[in-house]
């Protein structure tokens, strides 16, 4: 301890303080003496002190009152006393040594081993009554400092959610002015290059098409990550024929995998139920955007789409889906970042275009549907994509067994 221990003694004879100080020799204990019980209350203004042993008989003020007086002040409510009687005390005095504030009495002529047991137990307690407000006082510190973390913590999480709110908003009627000219812009397009015309007109109006394909599709990964970052996509539950659903999505990217002279292959595994639970539109946006990006990224070779029935207990059983390429690959150092939003990989240059947000999306929505997805990839060879999400059989409830 780096603070002093002090003991008051009161007593108006001088022989008694050297007593007393002959007991504390060879201890640490600093003890300062009062002649009467007034300069007692004064010392008591000065110093902060461990235990006060007084004297019953004094001149002015007896140690009864001058207890009395101690115990009326804040400060010094809590100091023990120790009151030293005469052998002719009577029981009456005893009493009333107790009611004034004693904690404890010794009888004159006192043995020193008896009173110094008494001071050690006495200090003991002091150091205890120290230490505990030492902790209290830093425990009370450090709530304050939680208390205004979490102060600040639940502002910055009310403007941050006004600000999503705002966002969200500002996104969705965004959203809505753009795509309304810009789907006019399109059917305009689809119009003109069912028209005769010249080459090199059909050219233009299918660079103003596949511009506008490709700007509606930044917009919409823009909405959905939006939504996606706001909580407000909603997961839906129904029965589908996963077959016609995966025909459906693949359909749509066979043209362009032509136009790029790579194949599009798929493979379903028998073992897969025609119906299934789940949330198709969901299903089929992560499958939109993987097997864009592979097709978009590939420039020969092919590639393929596969689906797995796995882990099967009871009703409930995963699905797995593998979207593999044999396009440019990814470099190692490169992995870690390949699903946070806005960030492209491959395309230093912007070659490629997009938003950096279609994996982002992908893993969001995987992990909405209750699954996980991964990664793997070689530059050079390719890169293969896998998602498991948990399905189940029509009419059954689905959990993700793997988690299990």
């Amino acid at each position: 301890m780096d603070y002093p221990i002090k003991i008051l003694l009161v007593d108006d004879r001088p022989d008694e303080y050297t007593s007393i100080q002959a007991v504390l020799a060879n201890t640490p204990y600093e003890l300062i003496g009062a002649t009467s019980g007034m300069s007692a209350l004064k010392l008591l203004l000065e110093n902060e002190v461990a235990l006060i042993i007084m004297d019953v008989l004094m001149p002015d003020m007896n140690g009864f009152e001058t207890a009395r007086r101690i115990k009326m002040r804040k400060k010094s409510q809590d100091i023990p006393i120790i009151f030293l009687t005469s052998l002719t005390s009577e029981l009456e005095d005893y009493m009333m040594a107790y009611s004034s504030g004693a904690i404890d009495y010794l009888t004159k002529p006192f043995h020193p081993e008896i009173l110094r047991s008494k001071i050690e137990g006495f200090v003991r307690l002091y150091r205890a009554r120290k230490e505990l407000q030492l902790k209290t006082a830093q425990l009370e510190e450090r709530t304050q400092e939680l208390e205004e973390a979490n102060r600040v913590l639940t502002q910055m999480k009310e403007t941050a959610e006004i600000a999503s709110r705002i966002k969200t908003s500002f996104l969705a009627m965004m959203s809505h002015e753009i795509r309304t000219p810009l789907n006019g812009i399109l059917a305009m397009s689809d119009m003109l290059m069912e028209s005769e015309m010249k080459e090199e007109d059909r050219e233009t109006a299918e660079i103003i098409h596949t511009s506008g394909r490709g700007l509606l599709s930044i917009i919409n990964h823009i909405l959905d990550y939006s939504k996606l970052e706001a909580g407000k996509m909603e997961l839906d539950r129904e029965p589908f024929e996963l077959e016609l659903c995966l025909k459906e999505t693949v359909d749509l990217f066979r043209a362009l995998a032509r136009e790029r002279g790579i194949s599009l292959e798929t493979y379903l595994d028998p073992a897969v139920p025609q119906t299934v639970m789940g949330d198709p539109n969901k299903l089929r946006q992560v499958l939109n955007n993987l097997i864009g990006n592979a097709i978009k990224f590939t420039e020969a070779g092919g590639v393929k789409v596969y689906v797995y029935q796995r882990y099967e207990a009871g009703p409930a059983f995963d699905l797995e889906f593998v979207v593999e390429d044999s396009g440019i690959g990814i470099p190692e150092d490169k992995m870690g970042y390949l699903f946070q939003p806005f960030t492209q990989i491959n395309s230093p240059s912007h070659r490629f275009g997009g938003t950096g947000l279609g994996l982002s999306i992908c893993k969001t929505l995987v992990e909405l549907m209750g699954g996980t997805i991964s990664a793997s990839s070689h530059p050079g060879d390719g890169t293969m994509f896998s998602f498991t999400i948990p399905s189940a059989y029509p009419g059954s409830f689905a959990q993700n067994v793997t988690q299990r």
